[in-house]
């Protein structure tokens, strides 16, 4: 019987190969024989370690994305990129009564930024340039409302010519809203609970419990 793989040739790093169709660049690495180590994490597209460089057939435009999302195409060029060097400052935000205020001093570059938008090259489609403009005027609720599906990869950072990490701004403005909002009352009390032991009796109980207890608790408790 005929081998029905179809192949393609792509690019990379810098070498031109051979490999299977359906690949994603990370896949493709290792089909060829590239001991990939560094920059491999979660291979879901959340860790944002695996960041790629990429130009298409027939564009001449550079674009960004992560290895292990991208899948491979007929003439393809990539390479993985290194963990870029961004500046993430020290911090001790419990002890700041109004940590929001003190955003410009532990990151004053962020108010050179000059709204070029380089930094939109993230591979979760954030506005990282808008982010940064709510941010600089003070927007922080709208700012951190759009950053949710950060992954931290950095490649915004890395395109920045101000040397702005957008992520760590970003991570900083979430943090102090959280601790500038009223504590939640009913985590508040269910952490008082936890704290003075209130179901220790009921873990210790569960704990000495076998698989077969332990099925019939849980089909009792979904009412199965």
């Amino acid at each position: 019987m005929k081998n029905s793989t179809k192949f393609i040739i792509v690019e990379l790093e810098g070498r031109k190969i051979r490999i299977p169709q359906g690949l994603t660049v990370i896949e493709a690495l290792w089909d060829t024989g590239y001991d990939v180590k560094r920059g491999i994490g979660c291979l879901s597209g959340l860790c944002g370690a695996c960041t790629v460089a990429f130009i298409e057939k027939g564009s001449t435009k550079v674009k960004f994305g992560l290895g292990c999302q991208k899948v491979a195409e007929e003439g393809l060029n990539v390479i993985m990129m290194p963990c870029f060097p961004s500046r993430a400052a020290r911090y001790a935000m419990e002890a700041m009564a109004h940590p929001l205020e003190e955003l410009g001093a532990h990151y004053p570059e962020l108010y050179t930024c000059n709204d070029c938008g380089a930094c939109n090259v993230c591979p979760e489609w954030i506005n990282v340039a808008g982010v940064m403009k709510f941010a600089k005027d003070g927007d922080y609720e709208a700012a951190a409302s759009r950053v949710t599906d950060c992954i931290m990869c950095g490649l915004c950072a890395s395109r920045c010519p101000r040397s702005i990490a957008p992520q760590y701004v970003a991570l900083y403005i979430q943090r102090a809203l959280a601790r500038e909002r009223p504590f939640p009352p009913n985590l508040a009390k269910r952490l008082a609970q936890v704290e003075s032991l209130a179901y220790e009796t009921e873990w210790s109980r569960i704990a000495a419990m076998g698989d077969d207890e332990l099925k019939a608790l849980c089909a009792a408790m979904e009412g199965l």
